[in-house]
């Protein structure tokens, strides 16, 4: 894939398309969390519990809705960080790498001290996701691809 800017010959590395198509991926699964929640909003409101108390419907409501917005801007903003890496910037590169570290440590942590099983149904899919993005972006040539960007000044490396 020849970057649209960049001379010819210098081409974008495949793990870092696939890392960015991987970021892409959560943004997607997130965005379908949210319909989930959205579409099953009474049952989600329910469960929504404020210091040992349920709140009023309204209040929990509320809670809720900040608590999907501030997601849906997380998701907003990774997807403008995944478009980074795709342009080769490097310090976008290891920030993705550390929220996909910080998500697989938060999943880790929830499975060790409550007990959370790791399951279809709860975070099998982040994980899996998480991991294959590390794999992807921590890779030699997305390294490489990415200091190159930065040396250079156009989001592009060799191959050869």
């Amino acid at each position: 894939m020849t970057t649209s800017g960049a001379p010819a010959g210098i081409r974008r590395p495949a793990s870092v398309v696939g890392g960015v198509l991987l970021m892409c991926a959560r943004v997607v699964s997130g965005g379908v969390v949210i319909l989930t929640v959205v579409a099953s909003w009474d049952t989600f409101a329910a469960t929504i519990v404020l210091d040992g108390q349920k709140p009023g419907e309204q209040t929990a409501g509320v809670v809720l809705g900040v608590i999907l917005g501030v997601y849906g801007l997380y998701l907003l903003l990774y997807l403008g960080l995944a478009g980074l890496v795709f342009t080769g910037r490097n310090w976008a590169r290891v920030v993705a790498m550390s929220f996909a570290s910080m998500s697989i440590l938060i999943s880790f942590a929830d499975y060790s001290l409550n007990g959370a099983q790791i399951t279809l149904r709860t975070s099998l899919v982040s994980v899996t996701i998480d991991i294959l993005i590390l794999l992807a972006l921590s890779s030699t040539k997305a390294r490489h691809y990415a200091r190159a960007a930065r040396m250079a000044g156009v989001p592009a490396i060799r191959e050869g």
